[in-house]
Parts: structure tokens; C-alpha cells; sequence
């Protein structure tokens, strides 16, 4: 268990979430990041988080020991901001960081692969045509003549 991730942020999901939400959120977000479907590093990095966290939420056990262990340093005293202690900067129009989506676009193959592949498709046409009108024309065979006569056959004594 990673102590600096919050797994259910990692997920999208809140931690009262029931284990049908966590796994819906787990099969969406490898739909995207999954390396067979994308090939970015940062993706196959995101994968390996989104397995992580998950790994530990589907079990009861995991997940209330992670809880536990989560909800640990919240239970220290919080310190007083109303008796001039410090508090984050805030100035004008400041926001709170939110999370940043990654937009991965995945590259069409080369012109020079389209164009080697096309190539070689027209070579083999060229050298099949080649190949099949170099054989010379198969000349039909008449079929033999049979004649029937409408004479009944002699006996023979």
C-alpha cells in the first residue's frame, strides 16, 4: 500500500463507494489507460495505479486496513487557524488545483509503411500475371465419336 495515494481518488470514486461502483469505475478508466489500447508511457504508469488501487479496494480486508490507515492522520489535532496560525495562501482568484486530463492521440502508420506495403502488392500482381499468361492455353481435346446404330445386334451362332 502506497502511503501518498488516495486510491479512491485514483478511481474517481468516493470512499463510501460499494464494491459495484469501484469495480465500474476500475473497468472505465482501463477501458482508456489500458497499454493494449494506449501505448503512451504515461498511460501504461496510470495503469499500473489504477491496478494498484483497485488490487486493494476489491478486498474487504485491504480496504478497511487502507481506510484505517487513511482516516489515521486525520484523527491528530487539527490545528486552530482562527488563533493566527498559518493556512494555505490565498490570493485573488485562486482556485484549487484540480486534475488535469491527458488527451493521448494515436499516430496513423507512416506514408512510407503504406506506400512500401502497396508496393509490394502491385510486385506480386505483376510477377502472378506474369506467370499465369506464360503458360501456354490448354487446347481442347475433342471427344472421341461414339456411334450408336438402331440395328438390333446379330446373334451370334
Amino acid at each position: 500500500m502506497a502511503s501518498c495515494a488516495d486510491y479512491y481518488a485514483i478511481l474517481g470514486v468516493d470512499s463510501s463507494a460499494d464494491d459495484a461502483a469501484i469495480r465500474l469505475a476500475y473497468r472505465k478508466l482501463m477501458r482508456v489507460y489500458h497499454p493494449d489500447v494506449n501505448r503512451a508511457a504515461e498511460a501504461a504508469e496510470q495503469a499500473q495505479s489504477i491496478n494498484e488501487a483497485y488490487a486493494c479496494l476489491k478486498d474487504p480486508e485491504e480496504r478497511a486496513a487502507y481506510d484505517r490507515q487513511r482516516e489515521a492522520p486525520r484523527t491528530r489535532a487539527k490545528p486552530n487557524f482562527t488563533a493566527g496560525q498559518w493556512s494555505p495562501p490565498r490570493g485573488p482568484g485562486w482556485q484549487p488545483p484540480r486534475p488535469t486530463a491527458t488527451v493521448i492521440e494515436v499516430e496513423p502508420p507512416p506514408h512510407k509503411i503504406r506506400a512500401s506495403i502497396l508496393l509490394l502488392a502491385l510486385i506480386v500482381t505483376f510477377v502472378i500475371f506474369a506467370a499465369t499468361s506464360a503458360i501456354p492455353p490448354v487446347q481442347p481435346v475433342a471427344p472421341p465419336v461414339v456411334t450408336v446404330s438402331s440395328a438390333p445386334p446379330e446373334a451370334a451362332n
